[in-house]
């Protein structure tokens, strides 16, 4: 039951709602613009806040319904793989030959349903960082980086725990070129 929760989990985090919104929306491939990525950043970017916003918004409900379904399916043994599956999808979706987003929204979505008031402190150093900063990266790199350190504290050493340090640690990863290119002083600003 776990093998196909994490098999439906990955595949619901592959639907590509940026690439869809740019294709059916706007008659554009998502991919060819900006940054390439069909994070919410770049279809803001590119689409406006409604695209943007409606992409973030769905993007964290993939991961709000993963670890909701495997919860109430199989308990919390199952959603903490869930929650790896999930982000995983929408990093490496099967959809787009394994390219896709950074899975900040999905990840999101899932630690609202984990813990909203986890969920609104992580969501507090991203918007912090974006303010003082006006980088979408360097927030979300911040913003993973808190879930580790705040996920401990609120949460133990545990399977929970461990699924929340490899989502937070992939985004991390996820976002190298970004990495890059703030220490370069290249890095795009939001406004």
């Amino acid at each position: 039951m776990i093998f196909l929760l994490a098999i439906f989990s990955y595949l619901l985090g592959s639907i590509p709602n940026g690439y869809l919104i740019g294709k059916y929306c706007f008659k554009k491939d998502i991919r060819t613009l900006g940054s390439g990525n069909v994070g919410s950043t770049n279809v803001l970017r590119n689409f406006g806040k409604v695209a943007g916003l409606a992409t973030f918004f769905l993007d964290s409900i993939k991961g709000f319904l993963a670890v909701c379904i495997a919860d109430k399916v199989a308990g919390v043994d199952a959603f903490a793989i869930c929650l790896v599956c999930v982000v995983l999808g929408h990093m490496y979706s099967i959809f787009l030959h394994f390219k896709s987003g950074k899975g900040v929204a999905t990840a999101f979505g899932a630690f609202v349903y984990i813990d909203v008031k986890f969920a609104l402190i992580v969501l507090a150093v991203f918007l912090i960082v974006v303010i003082i900063g006006r980088m979408v990266s360097l927030g979300s790199i911040l913003a993973a980086f808190s879930a580790i350190v705040v996920g401990y504290f609120y949460f133990g050493l545990g399977k929970l725990y461990y699924a929340i340090f490899i989502s937070a640690a992939m985004i991390i990863y996820k976002h190298r070129s970004n990495i890059k290119r703030i220490k370069n002083h290249e890095e795009s600003k939001i406004f």
